[in-house]
């Protein structure tokens, strides 16, 4: 200090963008925010000038000042005008929200701008009495005519052009499952899984008497040749799959696999059941099952991940032969979707909201990904950047329920492989971590810290057994 001015310390900071993806502003943004989560750049420190980091970089100035402003809407840092830019740290965005503050064993969206979209279209449809008119008696059909328009124009911008008679609007996700396994199986059937899935197909299977078996997976996800044998030893009448971000392993099914599973599926004349409901960024999507084998596929999907869980409502896409089937189903099960829901969701379809949505959830956790990674370290976490989960196999000597035995101790949940072992199935010793459950990245930030920890001191010694 001399006399009555302070010297102010310019961080030198030069980040490495390459493990970002998307356009270079965001990358740096990412960038910033994974150094301010590491500890890299600690809260109080003045980032470099946009200039000075601009030419060191190899970009514009526009292309900093771009990312400063966006590490500024999220809480990163503050611009003080005449001084610069300094990092705030990590900030609690809705921690009253969050009932267990270190949970990561549900996959869950992430609070954004959901409640400012439900708190506009609640009052939109306030003020337009006869819409809301149109939403209060039972509804005839499934959804009015007006909303079933709305999601089939939003499923042709998605790449899914199918016609009216092909959409069946359900409660969500779960309800598409039941609804069809009951159309497709009968009491006794065999439904074919990977090895790993979604606890909800098991669920599904009890309540109907249909015997679930799961199949060996790889990195690509379901094994052809395992399917090849199961088809001789059990002639299943369904496959169920979720080819984007396979719950839990976090996989991303290629296309030549998918185009493999679903010959054999034809050879073997079995339905097969595509879970679509996972989140990730719709432009990494391969082609959808349903658009390879459209007679052969029943996709479904639910806004549930999308938006939140309390939206329940989803969607199956089947062949039409299957319709009157299926709608009869839904009648015996719940009647009807509600309207009201119907229409929240299909004006947010119609208005680009749900697409800006996705658009900030991708990047939300994009966010959580690289802080994860900062955090534990580069390479231990399995899955899409975009997606709600990853999945961590565990390095000996751990054991997943000893590992998870002890996160819980210290105040972290999370889902062992063990969870979503489909009947006797042999689980790794591996965890699935909901990076989105959270409500903030600074509880994130938490969590992750305790589990590597846990990954650097080791299960310790082990106790013997007479």
């Amino acid at each position: 200090m001399y006399g009555n001015n302070f010297i102010v310390m310019v961080t030198i900071w030069v980040p490495d963008l390459t493990p970002f993806q998307g356009p270079k502003y965001q990358r740096l943004a990412d960038a910033l925010g994974a150094a301010v989560a590491g500890g890299e750049l600690t809260p109080g420190s003045r980032l470099p000038p946009q200039r000075q980091l601009a030419d060191r970089l190899g970009v514009t100035v526009g292309t900093v000042t771009r990312a400063y402003a966006l590490a500024e809407r999220r809480g990163l840092v503050e611009a003080r005008v005449g001084s610069g830019t300094f990092v705030k740290g990590v900030v609690e965005e809705a921690p009253k929200l969050q009932k267990a503050p270190l949970a990561m064993d549900g996959a869950m969206a992430p609070l954004g701008p959901q409640t400012q979209m439900m708190s506009t279209a609640l009052a939109a449809l306030a003020s337009d009495p006869l819409g809301l008119a149109a939403c209060l008696p039972y509804p005839q059909d499934n959804g009015l005519p007006e909303q079933r328009q709305r999601f089939l124009d939003w499923l042709a911008g998605q790449g899914l052009a199918v016609e009216d008679d092909q959409l069946l609007l359900t409660c969500g996700g779960q309800h598409g499952i039941s609804l069809a396994l009951q159309v497709l199986c009968e009491p006794g059937d065999t439904v074919l899984c990977e090895g790993l899935a979604f606890a909800g197909i098991k669920l599904a299977c009890e309540s109907q008497g249909l015997k679930a078996v799961g199949l060996v997976m790889d990195d690509q996800g379901l094994v052809p040749e395992a399917l090849e044998a199961a088809c001789q030893q059990y002639r299943p009448r369904v496959l169920y799959l979720t080819p984007n971000l396979q719950n839990p392993r976090c996989l991303t099914m290629p296309l030549a696999r998918r185009q493999a599973l679903l010959a054999l599926c034809e050879r073997h004349d079995i339905w097969v059941i595509e879970d679509d409901v996972q989140f990730s960024d719709p432009s990494l999507k391969p082609p959808f099952l349903v658009s390879l084998a459209p007679q052969r596929v029943l996709m479904l999907s639910s806004f549930s991940k999308r938006f939140a869980g309390s939206v329940r409502v989803g969607f199956v896409l089947s062949p039409p032969a299957l319709k009157n089937r299926l709608r009869l189903s839904l009648q015996a099960s719940v009647w009807a979707v509600s309207p009201l829901l119907l229409e929240l969701v299909s004006r947010w379809l119609e208005d680009g909201q749900m697409a800006a949505l996705e658009q900030w959830l991708a990047d939300e956790m994009r966010q959580r990904r690289a802080l994860a990674e900062a955090v534990l370290g580069p390479g231990l976490l399995q899955g899409e950047s975009s997606g709600f989960n990853a999945w961590l196999p565990l390095p000996e000597p751990w054991r997943a329920s000893s590992f998870a035995r002890a996160a819980a101790e210290r105040g972290v949940r999370l889902r062992l492989a063990e969870d979503y072992a489909i009947g006797r199935f042999p689980a790794p010793q591996a965890v699935r971590l909901s990076l989105s459950q959270p409500a903030s990245r600074a509880l994130l930030a938490e969590a992750l810290a305790v589990l590597k920890e846990l990954l650097q001191e080791g299960p310790g010694l082990s106790r013997a057994v007479l």
